[in-house]
């Protein structure tokens, strides 16, 4: 009888406690709705003043005006067309500042557009935009191209350096929408966002097709029910604080109240079943479930957290019921787990040191040094100085690579074989290639896999020199960010697609000739330091390739 009559006393109590609580959560959800749109309007506001920004450094960026005034004084030339290139590469400075601008052009006065980016909206400024541009004299004006999900920053470029504001040309910066709003907001798919501009509708997210009339004749500052479709909705506007843009929050009302009264319902129904029920299946409630399922929980949280190993049962017996199953079974499949994780692991060690252990076995080192040193002595003697060094610079990089038999040498015994490589290749390829290396004193104690860089060199030199006419050039750089080292080596070569950076990851693109592949390499440090240690291939055909090897910052 006291349980019983505690249990009516906490269920009245929570009854008055929902109604009341009813009440200020319809009135939070009016309040809340317009805060998070004051919210969203801030922030979307801020980055388009970042957007703003970048359009006015372009557009008074002294070299860049420098450029405009070249191009705009002689249409064609050679020095026009470098003047050009430079001003592509100006500008694919700024088009990487934010991952949300598809595109970043300039208009000169020939009307012949520099694109960096792929959303080239030539064929859509009209005489109207550029009315609106010349009215901003030179200040950011915002145009809409709702049909591709597109916002356009545009403005003039005048000329500062003599302050005679001469026109230069016009400046495009094009959002993607869809992109813009991912990166800044995270919306919930209950509500609806809508941004216009001059009633016309820009970006929406989750707004009910055919319901324009839903954002008609909005005032700032207040409230608003419409009904539409049958359904009401909650709407709340805000304009801009920065631009003429204008913002709109929309939320079915139907739900704030239907749900409200169904948990109302549902609460008094309740009440009455579990004042029948609760006392006959309590206890045992959490003896036969509540307890097993806390401890496969816990279980099931280990495993989420990456420990695997095998779950030893020590004094524990469960019940034959489903939630003793699920226990019994739960151990079973982490023990199969596991067992499968180490037959793999074991049998990949066993491929790949059987695989190293032949290649080394294919050469006799001695007899290779001999011979070498033979070489290098039969050239100094008939005075051929070009053919002695490529000998010695063999005969130093192989004995560096086959003499140390650990899978982990310094950054200076690495860079040795880089650098004996390269003196071979530069006898090769003469002026066609240029090779710099940034000054590592410091980092030259710290632990790499061996034929890391050199491979990725080799590579370079494949894919850059031998297939273009031209100079090469090749940089290798280093970084230490926390426990992580990164060494970067890149070209200037015919660059790859995106198509073929995705290959290499995949493991599907062969090495050239016999020599050592970019995948080859980010197996090796998978397998020797795990999943997030590799490489990254960054590559645009007909610039360069940039590759980045990431490994752990191990000293000896």
């Amino acid at each position: 009888m006291i349980a019983i009559l505690q249990l009516v006393f906490f269920c009245l109590m929570g009854i008055i406690s929902f109604q009341v609580f009813t009440a200020v959560y319809e009135e939070e959800v009016y309040n809340e709705s317009a805060n998070t749109l004051n919210i969203s309007s801030t922030v979307l506001d801020e980055e388009l003043r970042k957007v703003e920004q970048i359009s006015f450094q372009i557009a008074t960026d002294p070299v860049i005006q420098n450029y405009m005034e070249g191009i705009n004084s002689e249409y064609i030339g050679y020095d026009v067309y470098r003047t050009k290139v430079f001003l592509m590469e100006r500008l694919n400075a700024y088009y990487s500042q934010e991952r949300y601008i598809s595109s970043i052009q300039i208009e000169d006065t020939f009307a012949e557009y520099y694109i960096v980016g792929n959303e080239p909206i030539r064929h859509l400024v009209d005489q109207g935009w550029k009315e609106e541009m010349k009215a901003g004299k030179g200040a950011n004006v915002w145009m809409p191209l709702s049909d591709q999900g597109v916002l356009v920053s545009t403005r003039e470029m005048r000329k500062s350096n003599d302050l005679s504001l001469a026109f230069l040309g016009s400046v495009f910066i094009t959002l993607d929408m869809k992109e813009f709003i991912s990166d800044t907001l995270n919306l919930s798919d209950e509500k609806s966002f809508v941004m216009m501009k001059d009633q016309e509708i820009i970006l929406s997210q989750n707004f009910p097709e055919g319901a324009d009339p839903l954002i008609e004749d909005l005032s700032e500052g207040s409230y608003q029910v419409k009904k539409w479709n049958e359904s009401e909705y909650f709407l709340t506007y805000q304009q801009s604080r920065h631009s003429d843009l204008s913002y709109v929050n929309i939320l079915p009302f139907d739900n704030v109240s239907s749900k409200t009264s169904l948990l109302n319902k549902l609460m008094v129904a309740s009440f009455i079943v579990f004042l029948v029920i609760i006392l006959l299946i309590s206890r045992k409630l959490a003896r036969t479930i509540s307890k097993p399922l806390e401890e496969l929980t816990q279980k099931m949280k280990q495993v989420e957290v990456g420990n695997v190993k095998p779950m030893i049962e020590e004094n524990m017996t469960h019940s034959s019921d489903e939630i003793g199953q699920l226990h019994t079974n739960f151990v079973s499949m982490i023990g199969r787990m596991n067992t499968l994780i180490d037959e793999n692991y074991s049998k990949q060690l066993v491929i790949k040191e059987t695989e190293y252990r032949a290649l080394q076995a294919q050469i006799n080192p001695h007899f290779l040094y001999n011979t070498l040193d033979s070489i290098n002595w039969l050239a100094k003697m008939n005075k051929q100085q070009d053919i002695s060094s490529i000998a010695e610079s063999l005969g130093n990089m192989m004995r560096t690579i086959i003499s140390k038999k650990e899978p982990l040498i310094t950054l200076e015994e690495e860079l040795t074989i880089v650098h004996h490589y390269m003196v071979i290749q530069s006898y090769r390829y003469k002026s066609r290639l240029t090779f710099s290396m940034e000054q590592s004193d410091h980092l030259k104690s710290l632990q790499i896999p061996k034929l890391t860089i050199q491979p990725i060199v080799e590579n370079a030199i494949q894919h850059s020199l031998e297939e273009v006419i031209g100079e090469c050039q090749i940089h290798i750089y280093f970084k230490v960010s926390g426990e992580h080292l990164y060494i970067t080596v890149k070209d200037n070569g015919v660059g790859m697609s995106q198509e073929t950076i995705e290959s290499i990851y995949a493991g599907t693109v062969k090495p050239k000739r016999s020599g050592i592949g970019l995948t080859n390499i980010m197996e090796r440090l998978r397998i020797m330091f795990g999943e997030p240690f590799g490489i990254q291939i960054e590559s645009k055909v007909g610039v360069g390739t940039t590759v980045t090897v990431k490994i752990p910052s191990v000293g000896e």
